[in-house]
């Protein structure tokens, strides 16, 4: 029985690709960079990752970490969008369920956003990334808050968008993750071994699924 669901946020709650792709647009004028302007373009450059898209775009070591500040300066700017239903399946999910959201973004920027949408109270934790060095580790995230709220694995389920999602839920353990189709999920097709009999096109279609579990 599922008692905690844990949230990603880009792809999931937030429609926020659109602002990350104008941020590195940004980014890269600034460090004289290319950075292309149609936003499937980039996303063939964004890839996995910011380190797979530093890569891409060339950026060095020390451009790296000039492009991690700035990005944080410059995404606190942007208005984000949820997606259509979104707030209304969280407060719904909210009168029986734990919520949690774990993601790679900024801290500051993710609960700016949420505050901002009159929803931040419905979350027990946010864990997202806190400085500009290294890299976000979501899987000892999820161990963390399972530790935290004394649930086990099996009564969590995951919802994501993308690949990283899922190969990082199986590492904690999880066995009841949900990729849905409307946010980033551009790589799922990369997971030969990931099969799912619901496909969540809209976020109110996460109602039936939760239901069903």
């Amino acid at each position: 029985m599922v008692k905690l669901i844990i949230f990603d946020y880009d792809g999931v709650i937030v429609d926020s690709f659109p602002n990350v792709h104008s941020v590195y647009q940004i980014i890269c004028e600034k460090l004289g960079k290319s950075c292309p302007d149609n936003l499937e373009d980039f996303k063939k450059v964004y890839g996995h990752s910011s380190l797979e898209c530093y890569a891409n775009l060339s950026f060095t070591e020390e451009e790296r970490v000039k492009g991690n500040m700035m990005f944080k300066e410059e995404i606190l700017k942007k208005d984000a969008k949820p997606f259509d239903g979104i707030i209304e399946v969280l407060k719904e999910l909210h009168k029986s369920y734990k919520l949690v959201v774990i993601s790679s973004s900024y801290k500051e920027e993710v609960e700016q956003k949420l505050e901002k949408f009159g929803i931040l109270n419905l979350f027990d934790f946010i864990l997202a990334k806190e400085n500009h060095i290294g890299r976000f580790e979501k899987t000892g995230s999820i161990k963390k808050v399972m530790e935290n709220l004394a649930i086990k694995s099996n009564e969590v389920l995951l919802i994501g968008d993308r690949n990283v999602d899922f190969i990082e839920g199986e590492k904690a353990g999880l066995n009841n993750i949900l990729l849905v189709e409307y946010g980033w999920g551009y790589d799922l097709k990369e997971i030969p071994e990931y099969t799912q009999k619901v496909l969540i096109k809209n976020p109110i279609d996460l109602l039936d699924f939760v239901s069903l579990n």
